[in-house]
């Protein structure tokens, strides 16, 4: 058989979960690209699928089984790779029961993908792999690679500083799946940070299970006697790149918090004030039951910190992100009105609450029964309400404000009166948070010029609503 010509390798990468798993996604891109495989965005033409599958909850795993399903159904002689987090907890039992994918690749080592890969298409390479169809190798370091293929809107990338989690919450099953959790050293994330920025990237997003352990399992920058956390260390590493960027903390455990990162925001316009810290609940004995270490005094006093600090900052506020797991086993109503009452007392700009989804392999598994899913829904629906009424309220204070702006994506607007984009300022992280119109006039070149995904601009704010703002657009802010 003839080789193909590497521009015939082509394969449709189908993405599910979560920022994590996203990143996974860019990194099984590259590690494919080495061997001249190209991302297409239309499943028909590629003769590879690969389904980055999410398994953190219940539902999670059904709309992913649900994918391979479809895949297979209107594909039936493609290959198809089931990897990710689904893969990765119930590698051998899916290969055993499920047919449709022709293997399942776990999260460990995702340079694995290219041996897979030669496996199933030995018309482009000699076959290397084993008889199995599934491939979890140990669960060390975190995989990385240079990427160029960013799945996010332009100028924005997540960059993994860490893998797994030691915290084990008991109705999580992250450490089930991702393993104990391992950082990167500061030299490797900051190389990766400014590969990132040569590349056009403006806005950095720090992800991992937890960002407050950050360090643990380097023995290099594990140090309970050091001056400075591990994440401190880093952000002042990362700080010394001489460029302009934004750099985003997204998720940080309340338990572990660093509070001497607290200074670094108080100087730095680059580090952003935006705190995404999941609280999951404000009734102490239900925190108990879920091993969380804390208590909502403890909470309040770090809230009050944080807001502290970013009123000293150059942008004299700060945003929080917080999420609340309702209907956990054995949450009373007065359970529940301790959250409701804890929510209204943080008042955070952003929260997300989830109902409980109970995880075979965690604590939480054996704690008894569920609570019914109409009660459930009822008390996700009134935190969300009461984050519906606290957003409303606090959007307000941006309105009039002159803010800068990173340009997402353009709209086209069918009568051509004005310009109008979507972007997104400090205080709203990606694909969560409420966003930003901007308008602008399409008569003016300067704007025209400006206004494109990816480039920062500055607007000023007109209105505000549920969870958006609105914006006219000021000039470049390059």
């Amino acid at each position: 058989m003839t080789k193909p010509k590497p521009e015939q390798k082509l394969f449709f990468l189908d993405q599910y979960g979560c920022a994590k798993n996203q990143v996974d996604g860019e990194v099984l891109t590259a590690f494919l690209s080495e061997d001249g495989w190209l991302r297409c965005e239309n499943s028909t033409e590629a003769s590879l699928i690969i389904i980055n599958s999410c398994g953190f909850i219940e539902s999670a795993k059904k709309e992913s089984i649900e994918a391979l399903l479809h895949a297979r159904e209107i594909h039936p002689d493609k290959k198809i790779i089931l990897a990710g987090c689904l893969s990765e907890r119930y590698a051998k039992e899916l290969s055993e029961e499920m047919s449709e994918a022709d293997f399942f690749m776990g999260n460990g080592d995702l340079s694995e993908i290219k041996k897979i890969v030669k496996k199933l298409f030995p018309e482009f390479d000699a076959p290397t792999y084993d008889e199995f169809r599934f491939s979890t190798p140990p669960q060390e370091g975190v995989s990385t690679t240079k990427r160029n293929d960013l799945f996010n809107f332009p100028g924005s990338a997540y960059v993994k500083i860490t893998e797994g989690c030691n915290n084990c919450c008991s109705f999580c099953a992250i450490p089930l799946i991702r393993g104990n959790l391992r950082s990167r050293s500061i030299e490797d994330i900051k190389a990766e940070v400014i590969d990132l920025l040569e590349k056009n990237v403006f806005e950095i997003n720090l992800i991992g299970q937890d960002l407050a352990s950050y360090g643990k399992g380097l023995v290099d920058i594990e140090n309970p006697n050091a001056a400075f956390s591990p994440l401190h260390n880093l952000l002042k590493a990362l700080l010394e790149i001489q460029k302009p960027f934004w750099l985003r903390l997204l998720y940080i455990h309340p338990d572990n918090f660093p509070l001497d990162i607290l200074p670094l925001f108080e100087n730095e316009k680059r580090l952003l004030p935006y705190f995404d810290i999941p609280f999951q609940s404000g009734d102490r004995d239900i925190l108990i039951r879920m091993n969380r270490r804390g208590n909502t005094s403890d909470y309040l006093l770090l809230i009050e910190k944080i807001r502290l600090s970013g009123s000293r900052s150059p942008y004299a506020d700060s945003s929080i992100r917080t999420t609340f797991l309702t209907a956990f086993p054995g949450e009373s109503d007065e359970a529940h009105k301790n959250s409701k009452n804890f929510l209204e007392a943080i008042q955070p700009d952003w929260s997300g609450s989830f109902v409980y989804s109970k995880e075979e392999g965690t604590k939480a598994y054996t704690m008894g029964k569920t609570i019914l899913a109409k009660k459930a829904e009822k008390r996700q629906k009134e935190l969300q309400n009461i984050q519906a009424n606290i957003t409303r309220a606090r959007l307000k204070r941006f309105v009039h404000q002159k803010i800068s702006v990173l340009v997402e994506e353009l709209i086209i607007d069918a009568e051509k009166t004005e310009g109008l984009a979507i972007g997104r300022a400090w205080f709203q992280a990606p694909e969560v948070d409420g966003s930003i119109v901007i308008r602008y006039d399409l008569d003016d070149a300067g704007a025209i010029d400006a206004v494109k995904p990816g480039n920062l601009v500055e607007v000023k704010i007109t209105s505000s609503s549920d969870l958006d703002l609105d914006s006219v657009f000021i000039a470049s802010a390059q």
